[in-house]
């Protein structure tokens, strides 16, 4: 299948116990992860797992028409007769040291409820299992989050961190499942409790997800492929599920800061970088620093850390000497120190000055208004829309033909609550996206 541009498009599938399943596929905002210190380099003495892949994924929750979600919410009323106990990920480590498995983050897009006590007595289980044959076996040890505690991460932008009491020891085979058990959440009368777990958009990487589905009372493990299939195509997803996996028992301990929406535009030979972290905790600051080739890294400047902080912070840095390095393409990476010295690396941003001279949005964070600034090739139908993290379209603005040569879209943000958006503008049957934060 090619890849998925539009905000909400609809995918039709029959299950294997033969009856249709309609899926609402809707886009939520892809965050690129990075790793943090104490959780950085792949095959290091602690790590989260797919934290570096999810960069390059695009990030999608899927809809179930009739009532709630198909990764995340218990029953799906419009078929009667199934209901949805568990979603797992599989995860196969045979080719590192680890030895233990201690919590981990996952990235839900929405936790809710009509019911307000059901935040508190309604307990989200996620449970560690053995690979049994390609299904999830034998369970390892298990944790519990409340409904609210997930709506309360989600409604503050960030991914849901949970941990185990005691390190889970990795099974011999170096493979495992970690399911999110949602068997307690409801959704019918006067009760709907709803959780949308986020996973890839569909074919773009091989199918890892599964489902424990209670089909005319008996409960199995199914792929998500399997399940979710027709004759024609199937539901092939991973989903936004990064365990923190060790060593040893004592080398994995609090993610220290948490780095999300590490972004940026060109505009007249100046970079405009900007970034949030969700969590920190001793945070120094953060020392930017820019290539030529990718590989070799200068630093630019230093950004204050916040130092202690349980909420959203946005970064912005503006590197203006763009138009002496006489290039291309530049590449930016951030440093991110401790007080006590211990430092980490994000992921590596590519900025391509042709491209971005094409869509720029600024300034970037923006208080009460932005300006979206495209060139035009040709005369051409521009939507411009602004979407939250959570996939709606907060603003939707049909600006009609507009002529060749640049123009500049005004966006007022000042009803926009703090936080991360994508401007996604649309020109004749092509699309471009860039994020923005609302500070």
């Amino acid at each position: 299948m090619s890849k998925i541009f539009t905000l909400f498009t609809i995918l039709i599938f029959v299950v294997s116990f033969s009856y249709a399943q309609h899926v609402d596929l809707k886009q939520v905002i892809p965050v690129p992860y990075v790793g943090t210190s104490g959780h950085s380099s792949p095959n290091g003495t602690c790590d989260s797992l797919n934290l570096f892949a999810a960069n390059s994924w695009d990030a999608y929750y899927y809809e179930y028409r009739g009532g709630g979600s198909v990764l995340g919410t218990n029953n799906l009323t419009a078929t009667k007769d199934a209901t949805i106990f568990e979603d797992a990920n599989y995860f196969d480590v045979t080719g590192g040291n680890y030895n233990y498995i201690t919590g981990g983050l996952i990235y839900f897009s929405f936790a809710n409820t009509d019911v307000p006590d059901n935040l508190v007595s309604k307990d989200i289980i996620f449970k560690v299992y053995d690979d049994a044959g390609g299904l999830p076996g034998t369970l390892l040890g298990a944790t519990t989050l409340t409904l609210g505690q997930i709506h309360q991460t989600v409604a503050a932008g960030q991914l849901t961190e949970f941990k185990f009491a005691s390190p889970i020891m990795m099974p011999s085979s170096k493979k495992f499942y970690l399911s999110i058990d949602h068997s307690n959440l409801i959704w019918k009368h006067n009760n709907h409790d709803s959780l949308a777990i986020v996973a890839t958009d569909n074919h773009s990487t091989k199918n890892s997800a599964f489902q424990y589905v209670d089909v005319s009372g008996v409960p199995q493990w199914f792929p998500v492929s399997d399940f979710w299939r027709s004759t024609s195509d199937s539901l092939e997803v991973t989903l936004y599920v990064f365990p923190y996996v060790s060593t040893s028992l004592s080398s994995c301990s609090v993610l220290p800061v948490s780095i999300f929406n590490f972004g940026g535009t060109i505009k007249d030979y100046s970079a405009y970088l900007n970034w949030s972290t969700a969590n920190e905790s001793n945070n120094k600051g953060f020392y930017v620093e820019r290539s030529k080739d990718g590989q070799n890294f200068t630093s630019l400047g230093f950004v204050n850390g916040a130092g202690y902080s349980s909420q959203i912070t946005n970064y912005s840095y503006v590197d203006a000497s763009l138009k002496d390095i006489n290039v291309s393409t530049t590449y930016y990476r951030l440093k991110q120190v401790d007080n006590d010295g211990k430092s980490s690396y994000s992921d590596v941003l590519k900025l391509d000055l042709k491209e971005n001279a094409r869509l720029t949005v600024y300034p970037n964070p923006a208080k009460n208004a932005a300006t979206v600034e495209v060139n035009l090739d040709a005369a051409s139908k521009v939507i411009m829309q602004v979407i939250s993290r959570d996939g709606k379209i907060v603003i939707n603005a049909d600006k009609g033909i507009l002529s060749t040569g640049k123009q500049l879209i005004p966006v007022n943000t000042q009803s926009l609550a703090k936080g991360s958006y994508i401007v996604r503008l649309t020109i004749g049957d092509k699309h471009f996206s860039l994020p923005l934060v609302k500070e």
